[in-house]
């Protein structure tokens, strides 16, 4: 190989590594600076949960998602345990795009905001995401099946409706979505409330 190349690469290699040092800092900053705005003195977070934290944040150029990164790292160094974060957190937020962690926001926020006590029995339309977010039809349904393949959200559940057995008949459509547990809970680990 070519000492030039090789020496070229070498750099390359050399800015990567420091950009994602870079970008573990901010994260680790950003995490301490929530903690102390609540005055929470951090504790000890499992390291498979911080390894994964910071080597998946680190490729992270987006600083919406920069944020989520910090959250679910504040979230789980929080002694309160406000907000269970697992280790898995971290391998389906490196799968997101910045479009879908604001749909997925703006699908919390409104869910927070309805009475039903039952957060995934809430559903959302497509037509109105579509003209919300200013994405075609397609553009939707492939984001909507990223989000199924996550178990982040799901189509609708005859809920008290079609049963086998105690589980409830699911629909497979891309009309209307809706949180699952798993991704209700995985939103409320992706942000720190002041």
């Amino acid at each position: 190989v070519n000492p030039a190349l090789e020496e070229g690469g070498g750099i390359i290699q050399d800015t990567i590594k420091f950009w994602r040092f870079k970008n573990q800092i901010n994260i680790v900053l950003k995490a301490k600076k929530f903690l102390e705005e609540k005055k929470i003195e951090p504790t000890k977070v499992l390291p498979k949960t911080l390894v994964s934290i910071l080597e998946n944040g680190s490729l992270e150029e987006d600083a919406t998602i920069q944020d989520k990164w910090a959250a679910l790292l504040a979230n789980a160094a929080d002694p309160n345990k406000r907000y269970s974060v697992k280790p898995s957190f971290a391998e389906i937020l490196k799968e997101l795009s910045p479009l879908e962690v604001v749909l997925l926001d703006k699908m919390f926020d409104e869910v927070n905001q309805n009475e039903n006590p039952n957060k995934v029995e809430i559903f959302f339309d497509r037509e109105k995401i579509c003209q919300n977010f200013q994405i075609d039809k397609d553009q939707f349904d492939i984001i909507a099946d990223n989000l199924f393949r996550l178990n982040l959200c799901q189509p609708p559940a005859s809920f008290g409706g079609v049963k086998i057995g105690e589980y409830p008949v699911q629909l497979r459509t891309y009309k209307v979505i809706g949180f699952t547990q798993l991704g209700y809970e995985f939103v409320k680990a992706c942000r720190f409330e002041s």
